[in-house]
Parts: structure tokens; C-alpha cells; sequence
């Protein structure tokens, strides 16, 4: 879970984990690279607005990244969607309802019971 907005990650994060997600946290682009080259992780969801480069860094350093569920309050312009749509499973345009976040986190990596039910 990727996003600099503490409330939000925070919140967001917790009704992961109230579903039975196991949630590692990131507050910007560097720390989320970190985190991913030390963690397993089943899904990405990621902020698009963040403090050193955001979440378009962290899509264009990885090569092979897992489902990225990409959470932005703002429209892309079309080069910029052409980046996200190549490596990106779903976008929630923020604000979003909480159900629609477990349910993308469900349709990229299944259930918390399953093996790589972490984001």
C-alpha cells in the first residue's frame, strides 16, 4: 500500500488487513522500490501523485511488476495512460468506495486464505 496521504494509507491499509491481507506500507516512491525489493507481495496498490516521482517512478523501475492497483484523484493525459495501462491491472479514480478496493485486490491476487493473498 503506496500513498503519502497517511489518512489514506493508513485507512486503506486497515481494511486490508480487516479482510485478512497482510499490508506492508510505503509513504512514497523510494520507500515502496524498497519495500518491493524485499518483499513478496501479491499486489501493488499504489498512489499516482507522491513525493519523488510518485507512482509513475515506481511503474517505470519496475520491469515485471505484480498487479498494480493504481489509486489517483487526477486524469491522465494520453501518454501517461499509455504508461499505466501497460503495467497497471485496475485504476480507482479516488474518491473511491472501500468495497471497490477489496474487491480489485480480490480479483488480483484471490482471497487472503490463498498463498499470495498480500499486497
Amino acid at each position: 500500500m503506496v500513498d503519502d496521504n497517511e489518512a489514506i494509507r493508513s485507512s486503506a491499509a486497515e481494511l486490508l488487513r480487516s479482510a485478512g491481507y497482510t499490508v506492508a506500507e510505503a509513504s512514497d516512491a523510494q520507500s515502496a522500490l524498497e519495500v518491493l525489493r524485499s518483499t513478496n507481495v501479491g499486489a501493488l496498490v499504489l498512489d499516482l501523485r507522491m513525493p519523488g516521482g510518485g507512482g509513475m517512478a515506481v511503474l517505470e523501475a519496475l520491469e515485471d511488476p505484480p498487479p498494480v492497483i493504481l489509486m489517483s484523484a487526477f486524469v491522465l493525459d494520453e501518454e501517461q495512460q499509455a504508461t499505466v495501462d501497460a503495467k497497471i491491472f485496475v485504476q480507482l479514480m479516488k474518491p473511491f468506495h472501500p468495497r471497490r478496493l477489496l474487491d480489485a485486490v480480490a480479483s488480483a491476487i484471490g482471497s487472503p486464505a490463498e498463498p499470495e493473498g498480500s499486497v
